[in-house]
C-alpha cells in the first residue's frame, strides 16, 4: 500500500508551516486555510479548523543505511521522545526487521522517522531532508464499542490486508505493507512512545494506492 496524501487538520498553522518548513526544511506549500508538505511522492495538507485541537500519528519511511545520520539530523533539531520500553531514544522492531526515532511537532502531531531495512532502500549521499521518501504510516482511531466492526468495514470497502509482519491483537492493528501501513488503534489507547498521550478521533482524509489503483478514505 502506498500512502499519497494526508488531509488533517490543525488550530497551530503558522507554527506547522515554520516547522515544517524552517526546522524539517521540507518543501511547504501556503494557502489561506491550508499548508502542504511535500515529502516524495506523498503530502501531508494541514487545513485550519477552530475546533478541539487536533493531533495526529505519522511516520515517514527513511533510508535503511542513513538511520543513524537521520537520528543525528533530527536531534539538533528537536527535542526526541524517550522510549522508556527500550531505555532510549531508538525503538528496535525487530519482528517488522526496523528501526525507528519519535518527536512532536508544535502541534503534538506524534512524528517518526522509521527505516525498514526490507525495503532495501539506501541512500549514498549525507542524510539530507530531501532524503525522507514518503508518508510511511498514519494512525486510525476508532471508538472502542466499535473498533472490530470498523476494522471490518475498511477490508469489505478496500482491497487490504493485514502486515504480513504483525499479527492482529485486540487493540493494535497494522494494516498494509512496509510501504505504507495504517496503525489502527481504539479510542483512548497511550500511544507508543509517549507516557500519557491518548489516542482520539478526529477528521481526516487518506488518499492511499493498492496494486496501483487509487482510493480515498474519509474518516
Amino acid at each position: 500500500m502506498l500512502l499519497k496524501e494526508l488531509r488533517l487538520q490543525t488550530m497551530q498553522l503558522s507554527a506547522l508551516s515554520h516547522f515544517y518548513a524552517d526546522i524539517l526544511e521540507l518543501p511547504v506549500t501556503k494557502e489561506d486555510d491550508a499548508i502542504s508538505i511535500k515529502t516524495g511522492n506523498s503530502q501531508i495538507i494541514f487545513e485550519e479548523t477552530k475546533s478541539k485541537d487536533p493531533f495526529y500519528h505519522f511516520a515517514f519511511n527513511i533510508p535503511a543505511n542513513k538511520f543513524e545520520e537521520a537520528l543525528q539530523w533530527t536531534q539538533k533539531k528537536v527535542k526526541l521522545l524517550w522510549l522508556d520500553d527500550y531505555n532510549g531514544y531508538v525503538a528496535d522492531f525487530t519482528n517488522w526487521h526496523a528501526k525507528s526515532f519519535y518527536f512532536l511537532d508544535p502541534a503534538g502531531n506524534i512524528l517518526e522517522f522509521i527505516a525498514r531495512f526490507d525495503l532495501n532502500d539506501e541512500e549514498h549521499e549525507p542524510f539530507l531532508a530531501a532524503h525522507i521518501r514518503n508518508i510511511s504510516e498514519i494512525g486510525l482511531v476508532f471508538s472502542s464499542e466499535s473498533f472490530d466492526s470498523n476494522v471490518d468495514k475498511l477490508f469489505k470497502q478496500y482491497p487490504l490486508c493485514y502486515f504480513d509482519k504483525q499479527p492482529p491483537l485486540p487493540h493494535f492493528r497494522a494494516v498494509g505493507s512496509d510501504e505504507g501501513l495504517f496503525i489502527i488503534v481504539p479510542e483512548n489507547r497511550t500511544w507508543f512512545s509517549t507516557r500519557n498521550t491518548m489516542s482520539e478521533i478526529f477528521p481526516m482524509k487518506i488518499l492511499f494506492e493498492v496494486n496501483k489503483n487509487p482510493y480515498e478514505l474519509d474518516l
